[in-house]
Formats: structure tokens, sequence, C-alpha cells
């Protein structure tokens, strides 16, 4: 006996707002830049004359190389998208989660020598999207509850009245360094770009009433989705199995009544005209031949 009532949200993630600026000039050493996909990625460098500058990214893709003021084409990846200015503000256009990666930027002197090395990991996570939730009565004396949401690196909490249910992390999808590059190297630009989908389920009492609220959360964004349970003894009536039986029982009345009706209609069936007329001929006949 099952029945589902859900509230669905759509799973729609909106471009976030403001800018990621990574600074490339101060300090030199390893460094983190973090933000969310959709924002403006700029990079801040170093505008130093005389000098060479070399940006890669993961020890592979050249992002920006300038070797005694001109410009190296990078990598076709990028190829299109940085835009630098004068001031060595470097634009790559909207954050995405290919962008992620350990980025390395070396300056090195008019005669070739090393002046500074600045390591930078950026991290992109897609915004969560508003969580989803359904309740699902497995009985009369148990419930599920289900909380699901888009997004990279998800956490939750659900609540039933304000108090606390559960509160969980979605599974890390990192893996080793090597077997992520391989895998990267097979996937698509756009599978890269594919959000996570996150969920949680937590199984109720069937009776339990109340306004659970599952909340939904990364380190670039966040959302939350009420519900109202209900007492699965009251969906228990508009279950699949109940309608089914309900419907069989009427059919069986109903073919009970049929068979009534027609059993008293054949007892008290009338004679026909012909019937009367032919019994008469035969008294006539055996008066007559007496």
């Amino acid at each position: 006996m099952i029945s589902i009532y859900m509230i669905i949200a759509l799973a729609t993630t909106a471009l976030a707002k403001g800018s990621i600026e990574c600074n490339f000039i101060e300090p030199a050493g390893a460094q983190l830049c973090f933000g969310a996909v959709g924002q403006l990625l700029i990079f801040h460098l170093p505008n130093t004359a005389n000098t060479d500058i070399w940006l890669k990214k993961d020890n592979e893709h050249t992002i920006f190389k300038k070797v005694k003021n001109k410009t190296v084409t990078p990598h076709e990846e990028f190829l299109n998208q940085p835009k630098v200015f004068p001031n060595g503000t470097m634009k790559l256009g909207n954050a995405m989660k290919r962008h992620t990666g350990d980025y390395v930027l070396e300056v090195f002197g008019s005669n070739g020598v090393l002046l500074k090395k600045v390591k930078m990991h950026l991290e992109l996570q897609a915004p969560v999207s508003k969580p989803a939730v359904s309740q699902k009565c497995l009985s009369p004396e148990q419930m599920n509850i289900s909380c699901s949401s888009e997004g990279d690196e998800a956490e939750f909490i659900l609540t039933l009245d304000g108090y606390s249910l559960i509160q969980t992390r979605a599974q890390c999808q990192s893996q080793s360094s090597s077997t992520e590059n391989a895998q990267s190297k097979a996937r698509s630009k756009t599978e890269q770009d594919k959000p996570t989908f996150s969920n949680v389920t937590i199984s109720l009492h069937g009776q339990l009433t109340g306004n659970v609220m599952c909340r939904v959360w990364n380190n670039v964004s966040r959302d939350e989705t009420l519900l109202h349970l209900t007492g699965c003894t009251a969906f228990l009536s508009h279950s699949p199995l109940v309608v089914a039986v309900r419907a069989g029982v009427i059919a069986l009345l109903l073919l009970a009544l049929c068979l009534g009706i027609c059993h008293v209609h054949k007892k008290t069936r009338p004679k026909t005209v012909n019937e009367g007329v032919s019994k008469r001929w035969h008294s006539l006949l055996s008066c007559y031949k007496t």
C-alpha cells in the first residue's frame, strides 16, 4: 500500500553573480582560490617590464605566456578565453568546472633566471539547486522521506518541527590524481561541467505529522524546502491496492445482482400465446377421440 506526495523543485541552477579573483602577484608560494561555477573568473598577473611570464595549468596546458613582451599562443582549450589587459588583469570569462586545477606562474628575468614561482589551486563548485522533498508511505507504520539536489559536494540536514533528524554530506567524488587525469581526458568537456546529483533518504514512523525542513548547502550556495507530513493512514484509502480491491468487490456485487435477476426472471417467465393455443388443441383432440 503505497502513496506518494511530493514537492518537486526545478533542478536548474542559475549562474552565480559576482567574480572570482585569483591573485598571482603576492605573496609567492602555494595559495587557494575558490568560487562558484558561472562567476566571472579573473587572474591578476604581475605587470613588470623586462620579465617573461609563463602560466600553466596542471603542468600540461599553457594559459598565458609572454616572452620578450610577445604573447605566445596558449593551449587550444584556452585559446579564445583569456583577455589580458595592460595592468596584468586576465579575464577568462564565466568559470566552468573544467577550470578547476593546479596553476603555476613563473616569472623570469631578462637573463632567464627564475625570479618568482607562485602555485595556485583553483576550486570551482556548481551551486546547489532548490531541494526536492518527497514523502512515500510504505505502510501505516512506515514512511520514507527523501531530499535531493544538484550541486557539488552538497551537505544535507533534515529537521522535523525544528528537531534534527539527520545531517550528512554527499560522498566525495574526488579520486587519485592519476586516475582523475586519465578519466578527465576520456570525458568530454560537457560531461566535466555537469553538476553532481545528490540524494538522502530517511525512514520514519508512518503516523508522524509535522513540518519537515530539508536544508542543502555547499561552499558557494545554500537553499531549503519545507514539506508538511500527513499520517499514512489517511493515504491508505487512495492506495492502488485498496482501489483495486474496491473495484473487484463492486464487480462481484454487480455479477451476483445480475445472476439473481436472471434467476427470478426465469421462474416467472409468462407463457406465450402459441404455447397456450397448442395445449388447447391437444385437449380438444383428446376429448374428440374418446
